[in-house]
């Protein structure tokens, strides 16, 4: 017989905290579309008893032909994904009254959103909305709807953008 399959790592299972819903995942990003799946997530997550997942991806440029400044940028991009994964974080705890599951990770949006989700088998949905312009339903849902969704293992949750958040909230 071959090795066991490493068992994934799951960070939404805390008996302490009660959680046993899995992780809703949303990518953070400064766009009106994180802020809408934010708030879906996190009144589907106080629902179901989960999570929220907070990614944020840090876009890691190469600099290398700035010599040691590459440290020192790739150092300051980090704090600075840091404090704003906080800043949500804290959002989420107060509006959804648990403390979400927090991935920084460093490299290309799509793959990384991909990798997060391969490696944490207590995610439970991704979910994305639309920038709310008609035609324009922005890059994460543009390549999840193509390219992408046969490269993840669980469901996708897409959010119009032109809803008001009280009525998504209704919804969940």
């Amino acid at each position: 017989m071959g090795k066991e399959k490493q068992k994934k790592k799951d960070k939404a299972q805390d008996p302490e905290l009660g959680h046993d819903g899995g992780v809703y995942m949303v990518v953070a990003d400064e766009t009106k579309e994180f802020l809408m799946a934010l708030r879906y997530a996190t009144k589907i997550a106080r629902i179901r008893k989960g999570r929220v997942g907070i990614l944020h991806v840090v876009d890691v440029q190469d600099f290398q032909h700035w010599g040691n400044i590459e440290e020192r940028m790739r150092r300051e991009q980090r704090e600075r994904a840091e404090r704003f994964v906080w800043d949500v974080a804290k959002y989420v705890l107060d509006w959804g009254g648990s403390i979400p599951a927090i991935y920084i990770s460093e490299g290309s949006l799509f793959d990384t959103v991909i990798n997060e989700i391969d490696a944490d088998e207590s995610i439970k949905r991704l979910i994305l909305a639309t920038s709310g312009v008609a035609g324009k339903p922005g890059p994460l849902v543009t390549y999840f709807v193509n390219k992408g969704l046969g490269r993840i293992n669980i469901p996708l949750l897409i959010i119009p953008g032109q809803l008001d958040i009280e009525r998504a909230e209704i919804l969940a």
